[in-house]
């Protein structure tokens, strides 16, 4: 974006992407326990959820946030042990959450995602810029029934909270 804005090209002309979808990744004992991105080792696409079911390694935003941790004191294994979500503070890499593979290198999952917080940075950031808008991939990967949230589309009404 910076490099259009540096070469003279009129800000509204330009478009901010905003994903409702996320990409996993399968980790190995080999990549490391950090999760920073970029993930030295991977082990190709991670499972793709049920929602997209035609790309592998696709989950939509319902299906990340149910990976999620909301019981903090609840004790999971293997697969159906929840991601660790890594909040970006520099806001370089944007959100991602992982869950370290376990002793046999197996269960290890890598997905970078926005978030509805980090889409309305992303629609605030857009308006400072004074770009054309927001483009949001796909609508049918927001939370279109409220399961996470309780409201419906979350992603959506951010960017409309934030841009409005």
């Amino acid at each position: 974006l910076n490099y259009w804005l540096q070469h003279q090209c009129p800000p509204q002309k330009l478009h901010l992407g905003i994903a409702s979808y996320g990409r996993a990744w399968k980790l190995t004992t080999d990549s490391g326990l950090s999760g920073l991105p970029v993930v030295p080792s991977t082990d190709g696409a991670g499972p793709g959820g049920l929602q997209v079911a035609s790309n592998e390694g696709l989950l939509s935003w319902p299906e990340i946030c149910a990976m999620l941790p909301f019981n903090q004191t609840a004790v999971y294994r293997g697969a159906a042990a929840p991601l660790r979500k890594v909040t970006d503070l520099t806001q370089k890499y944007g959100n991602y959450a992982m869950r370290p593979a376990d002793e046999n290198g197996e269960h290890g999952l890598w997905v970078s995602f926005d978030d509805p917080d980090f889409a309305g940075i992303k629609a605030s950031y857009a308006k400072s810029k004074n770009l054309g808008g927001v483009a949001i991939f796909d609508l049918s990967c927001d939370d279109f029934r409220g399961l996470c949230t309780g409201q419906k589309y979350p992603i959506v009404r951010s960017v409309k909270y934030l841009l409005g």
